[in-house]
């Protein structure tokens, strides 16, 4: 009987992983994520003073909504930033982030913004540690901006703006994953 029962169990658990490899959980219908690498360096003009070496990486996972438009997750994880402490009051908790676009624009240039991301100076990114890993989600992209990004994404580029760099202060060129 002892025997028995191992060999059940140990079917189930086969079983069990079995099962994830013969229905894997699909993706969203028409769900398309881009990335990119994202520096100071790559800023217009590049980031200065203390976030100079600013770097980090996106994700962006855009679903399709309703009538053509996009809802789209913005992942980043961004490092070299100013660390809390540093600087004098107002500015000693560190870098804050007071805006994020998606731009249209080659590498090298400035373009208009087409996505706007949910922070502001009245709701911003504050990094004590000097970094950040963070997602927003729910970022609506309006049906002709993801018809033109999803076209040609390395036309479109990604841009934080800080306190200290409001040129900018990290960027990144979007690619198709």
């Amino acid at each position: 009987m002892k025997r028995f029962t191992v060999a059940a169990v140990v079917l189930s658990l086969f079983a069990a992983g079995c099962d994830e490899k013969l229905n894997p959980v699909a993706p969203t219908a028409g769900q398309v994520t881009l990335a990119s690498n994202l520096s100071g360096a790559s800023n217009v003009p590049p980031a200065g003073s203390l976030e100079a070496g600013s770097t980090g990486t996106l994700s962006v996972s855009m679903v399709p909504a309703a009538n053509g438009a996009y809802t789209a997750s913005f992942s980043f994880q961004l490092g070299g930033l100013v660390k809390a402490g540093l600087l004098p009051a107002p500015l000693d908790s560190g870098s804050v982030i007071v805006a994020g676009y998606v731009h249209q624009g080659a590498a090298g240039t400035v373009g208009p913004p087409v996505v706007q991301l949910p922070i502001s100076q009245q709701a911003p990114i504050v990094t004590p540690t000097g970094g950040v890993v963070l997602t927003i989600s729910n970022v609506q992209v309006s049906a002709s901006a993801a018809t033109a990004i999803l076209s040609n994404p390395s036309g479109f580029y990604f841009n934080l703006y800080s306190a200290l760099n409001q040129n900018g202060v990290v960027r990144g060129q979007l690619a198709k994953q």
